[in-house]
């Protein structure tokens, strides 16, 4: 297990459960570009115990203004404006429709005499006078792979089953079959990789097919019934890996044009994203862009959505180790439009660091690292790493510092409330 990357993602998977949605995964919208002022935008910090990680539960907390630099702030272990799980979260979600915030359970996270569930599950809250609150039971389930939401669900699709557990904003849960033997190619069933919303009643389900290295794209209503698929074989596989865990690599764009991005394949000329056009079901086949030449050779593990037609992706450190146990953690800004790649710069280096799931808002994008569980005191490297949301300007790929923490909070995710 890579512990030097965000841990608590990294061995979900493995442990049967896994930002994009109860929000972006991604934490992605659909297709809407808020027109808040930041001063007045509100968003949720969820943090762990460096020193228990994912069997010491989390901590929630909402904080405000998203322009104010904030300095030496705390989550973990603060029950005065923060709420805790007992269960440890491998992702979190947000669903601007709802206002529903899901915490998904790593299955073997729980602490304190087993007061958490113990199993992989969903976690439903609401925003109660600028706190959470939990709205009924956790939602348990077998296991799951990547999560989001649409309409009004936040979900968690299998891993390798045809199924996808919905959870409406009660925190009632509907483990819906997903029609996907039908579309078996040679045999093998093919694997849901995300759903985006595209905010008609109908979703885009992004599939993969472990025998395929090509994008494949199933149109359903909320209900998840399929009404058609198109393939095409430009790009590769869309769906990034480590270990068992799966991540996204696919979502719209501010005006609703969605883009599935292909990062690993093998094939270089298959290294890429295509389009999909707003009101269409159809690749657009005028639309290419080769990620691979303009990332000089780089391949990329994760993609999520930052505003308007801009995407960050994560990329392998090496050219030539992009495997599922290899590292990633360069980062860049490209955007679909231009074709254009501009390298992130101003972070830590990614070998010594562990990264949260982040957000995307008018034109920033809000990353959270920390060190990681790993290190040891003769890690002077990773013992200086003080906890940090780093802003990282669209446009220029520049990271600031926008908020810092002590020593205690392993950051896991921002989550910001878009309106």
């Amino acid at each position: 297990m890579d512990k030097k990357h965000f841990k608590m993602a990294l061995l979900a998977l493995a442990a049967g459960s896994v930002l994009a949605s109860c929000s972006d995964d991604d934490n992605t919208s659909s297709g809407t570009s808020s027109t808040t002022d930041p001063s007045e935008v509100s968003f949720i910090i969820t943090s762990g115990d460096p020193t228990t990680d994912l069997t010491g539960g989390v901590y929630m907390k909402i904080f405000n203004d998203l322009t104010t630099e904030k300095t030496n702030q705390t989550v973990y272990g603060d029950l005065t404006d923060g709420v805790r799980s007992y269960d440890s979260f491998t992702q979190v979600t947000y669903n601007n429709q709802t206002g529903c915030f899901t915490g998904y359970i790593y299955a073997r996270g729980a602490s304190d005499q087993g007061i958490g569930s113990m199993k992989a599950g969903l976690r439903t809250y609401s925003i109660s006078d600028g706190k959470l609150q939990e709205v009924g039971s956790p939602v348990l389930v077998s296991a799951f792979g990547n999560t989001g939401t649409f309409g009004t669900y936040s979900y968690a699709a299998q891993i390798s089953q045809p199924y996808a557990m919905v959870v409406d904003a009660n925190g009632t849960g509907n483990n819906i079959a997903v029609d996907l033997p039908q579309y078996a190619i040679d045999e093998v069933n093919p694997n849901i990789s995300n759903i985006v919303d595209m905010g008609d009643g109908q979703v885009a389900m992004v599939l993969n097919y472990s025998n395929r290295d090509s994008a494949a794209v199933a149109f359903c209503d909320y209900n998840l019934n399929i009404k058609k698929i198109i393939y095409d074989g430009r790009i590769g596989v869309s769906v990034g890996a480590q270990r068992s865990v799966r991540y996204t690599q696919s979502s719209s764009d501010d005006d609703g044009n969605i883009y599935i991005f292909s990062g690993s394949s093998t094939d270089d000329a298959k290294v890429g994203a295509l389009r999909i056009k707003k009101g269409t079901t159809e690749f657009d086949t005028s639309y290419q862009f080769d990620i691979l030449s303009a990332s000089g050779g780089y391949r990329f593990r994760k993609a999520f959505h930052i505003s308007d037609d801009k995407f960050l992706l994560e990329f392998y450190n090496s050219k030539t180790a992009y495997g599922n146990m290899d590292a990633s953690g360069k980062m860049a800004i490209v955007d679909m439009s231009d074709k254009s790649l501009v390298w992130v710069t101003g972070l830590p280096d990614p070998t010594s660091v562990s990264i949260g799931w982040g957000d995307g808002y008018e034109g920033s994008y809000y990353l959270p690292i920390a060190a990681g569980t790993s290190f040891s005191g003769s890690d002077t490297t990773a013992d200086t790493i003080v906890p940090t949301i780093f802003r990282i300007n669209a446009q220029t790929g520049v990271a600031e510092s926008f908020m810092t923490f002590g020593s205690g909070d392993l950051l896991k995710a921002i989550t910001i409330i878009k309106k």
